[in-house]
């Protein structure tokens, strides 16, 4: 009787087996259906499995047919296709809502190991200096090596108040940080009044999520009201979102023409978005520039092609991070796990597609670089600790204090540049303050350069383009 139950129990796993991937595969187009040999192969192996791997007990429908999933879509090597457990589907969804606990960083795959996309602003790593392709090598001493990205998150997140340390490679130079674990609940949206008189509008949006666009609107309406003169939106460090939000806000600065086009190999992949003139909240007659780096990414870079492409803006800043694709959600299970699945590309309204390659701004602005020698210093002040020790003791400290304490260090042997230092100490502090502006003029050299272009009006206008004035416009900050 136990022989034939188990027979039974055999039979309607491989039928349970075979109905996912005829679900998966077969409903497919016929050129890329897969064959009954494939699926048959896959059945073989799932009933050996199941009849004489030496502990049943440890054998879980569940978790067999999750792992043949997870492994379909690890193997074709897009680390933005993946398989989402309960766990990261429920992140997934509050990182869409604008909410989640860890360090703060967006994160991707390359080269075997996990780099940085982007530092989500106002978080502990971004406080802590973390940057765009900086490759983390150990998580509290585990390798990160041949993980997927998914598991590396879990790694970094926690509870607040924890700490984790992070190993990572900048420039083939070893750091290693100690982050404070927090509740990571930022609005995507910042706006404020810049220049003489406050003449100008400063619009910071960190990231595309559900609700973005909404508060865009909202402070775009309060900006117009006013009477500003010219508009700077930064797009910095801004790893990108939901497609619908950003067609959307883009919309709210372009009257007509193409936003973005997406293809794919489904034609329901396929799209062309366009603007709508009834939408147009910032009439064409303002001046707008666009701040970009390397960690203005997907969404991010939907916005800068389209701005750039109809001469709507002027994008100034550094080349940003190159990705081009559109990712769907699936759920599965009623939304108990789910999956991620890249469904197509998409090209800015002059059909050209960034994947890989990233927009260059028109007028490039980067920060400065450092010598080998400054890299190996800054490793050993993250070492050190020595900013979080100065903030802990001098919470309060003046512009003079502070003067006092770089010098001192640099009699230390800390010999880094007096403005990223004081930049670093500000950082720090910055964590505990409140209702602080949106934007730090005084070290911000890409923030100055935009604002730089509006008051001495560096650009031509045209029935609603904008062009530079002079091409030649590379500058690179200075070490002080």
């Amino acid at each position: 009787m136990k022989s034939r139950e188990r027979f039974l129990w055999i039979t309607l796993t491989c039928t349970f087996a075979f109905v996912i991937l005829f679900t998966l595969f077969v409903n497919a187009s016929t050129s890329s259906s897969v064959s009954n040999k494939s699926i048959q192969k896959f059945l073989t192996v799932l009933e050996k499995v199941k009849r004489d791997y030496v502990d049943d007990k440890a054998l879980d429908d569940k978790k067999l047919i999750n792992g043949a999933i997870k492994g379909m879509l690890d193997a074709i090597g897009d680390p933005h296709t993946v398989y989402l457990s309960p766990e990261e589907l429920s992140d997934l969804r509050s990182t869409s809502e604008g909410a989640f606990g860890g360090v703060g960083m967006i994160i991707s795959e390359r080269d075997d190991y996990t780099v940085v996309v982007s530092p989500i602003e106002d978080t502990p790593a971004y406080k802590k200096g973390m940057k765009p392709g900086d490759l983390i090598i150990t998580v509290d001493g585990k390798s990160t090596k041949g993980l997927r990205v998914d598991e590396v998150a879990k790694m970094l997140k926690g509870t607040p108040g924890t700490s984790v340390k992070i190993e990572f490679l900048r420039d083939e130079v070893k750091f290693e940080v100690e982050l404070i674990r927090a509740n990571i609940d930022f609005p995507s949206v910042k706006s404020g009044y810049i220049g003489d008189n406050n003449k100008y509008g400063y619009l910071r949006i960190t990231q595309f999520a559900g609700t973005t666009s909404k508060h865009v609107h909202d402070e775009l309406i309060k900006l117009m009201n006013n009477k500003i003169e010219g508009l700077i939106v930064d797009l910095r460090m801004n790893p990108g979102g939901l497609l619908r939000q950003v067609v959307e806000i883009v919309d709210y600065f372009q009257d007509d023409g193409v936003i973005v086009s997406t293809k794919g190999r489904s034609i329901f992949s396929d799209s062309i978005e366009k603007a709508n003139k009834f939408n147009t909240i910032v009439p064409k007659n303002i001046p707008m520039i666009v701040l970009i780096d390397d960690g203005s990414a997907s969404a991010s870079e939907i916005f800068a092609g389209a701005v750039k492409d109809t001469n709507r803006a002027i994008l100034v800043g550094d080349k940003s991070y190159g990705k081009g694709s559109v990712q769907t959600f699936h759920e599965l299970d009623g939304g108990v796990d789910g999956f991620k699945l890249t469904i197509a590309k998409y090209y800015t309204p002059s059909g050209i597609c960034i994947d890989g390659i990233g927009i260059e701004p028109d007028i490039k602005v980067k920060e400065p670089e450092f010598s080998e020698q400054e890299k190996e210093t800054l490793k050993k002040l993250y070492t050190d600790k020595i900013i979080d020790q100065y903030v802990k003791k001098n919470p309060k400290a003046n512009q003079d204090e502070v003067n006092k304490w770089v010098a001192e260090l640099k009699t230390k042997g800390y010999n880094l540049p007096d403005k990223y230092l004081k930049k670093l100490f500000k950082n720090a502090l910055d964590i505990s303050v409140e209702n602080k502006p949106p934007y730090d003029l005084e070290y911000d050299i890409q923030l100055q350069k935009a604002l730089e272009i509006l008051n001495k009006k560096e650009y031509q206008y045209n029935d609603g383009q904008y062009n530079i004035v002079k091409q030649d416009n590379t500058k690179t900050g200075t070490a002080n």
